[in-house]
């Protein structure tokens, strides 16, 4: 019989069939692609700021070199220069991720509570003894205090910033809450904190300092109560002044 012929390279059958299309997706419902390089970097950095991390923990600043650092995160220490030009930059990607310094969450609560005391001489104790205590569970901070007192280097240049950003966000906070109502009381509440950077250096080291325990939890309560006292006669001398 005669007629015609499939069409060259479809069978009887197949005329008008549409080929199986694929399930259409958006590039957000895509996998988003991690470069390999990129990934390794990001791994050899962590490790690099964690290293630092380890060595003051362990043996503090003097410990902190290149080559230390480097062979505690397992790397070649020209990785170093390539990522952070030296160990000053490295330093200051560690002043950056690190809890070297207590939040103000830490100072003034979850949701600012400790500045809703109505007593605000109440609430400027209760900041100043939770700072204290913020510092006291961090050995790191306390050593990099008393070596900047002898020492400078990009580590403390760079946790100098830290703090002072720190330092200006309570500032802010507790002006807003009226716990600071006078450029004298900032004046005082800086000495205060001052003092407590001391103190919690030498505690590491002595019990008492000119008469006052400064080595336990029950000290610290004792000077809390004295910087309330202190705290209460300056709301009381500044109201008397309006």
């Amino acid at each position: 019989m005669s007629g015609a012929r499939p069409a060259s390279g479809l069978r009887s059958g197949q005329h008008g069939m549409k080929r199986p299309t694929k399930t259409a997706t958006s590039e957000a419902d895509e996998e988003p692609r991690v470069d390999g390089r990129h990934l390794r970097r990001l791994r050899t950095e962590q490790r690099l700021v964690s290293a630092v991390g380890e060595l003051l923990r362990e043996s503090g600043v003097a410990a902190l070199g290149v080559n230390a650092v480097a062979e505690r995160a397992g790397v070649e220490k020209v990785l170093v220069y390539r990522y952070y030009g030296g160990l000053d930059g490295l330093m200051e990607a560690y002043a950056d991720v690190s809890d070297f310094w207590p939040t103000l969450e830490e100072l003034v609560g979850k949701k600012g509570e400790v500045l809703r005391d109505p007593d605000k001489a109440r609430a400027g104790t209760r900041v100043l003894a939770n700072y204290a205590a913020a510092l006291r569970k961090r050995p790191v901070t306390l050593d990099l205090l008393a070596w900047e007192c002898a020492h400078r280097n990009a580590l403390t240049v760079a946790l100098e910033k830290v703090r002072e950003e720190r330092s200006t966000e309570l500032a802010e906070a507790l002006t807003a809450a009226g716990v600071i109502p006078s450029e004298a009381a900032a004046t005082i509440g800086t000495l205060f904190a001052a003092a407590i950077n001391y103190l919690a250096v030498r505690g590491r080291e002595l019990s008492v300092f000119g008469g006052v325990g400064v080595r336990t939890s029950k000290d610290w309560a004792r000077i809390e109560e004295a910087i309330y006292v202190a705290l209460r006669a300056l709301a009381r001398d500044t109201a008397h002044a309006d």
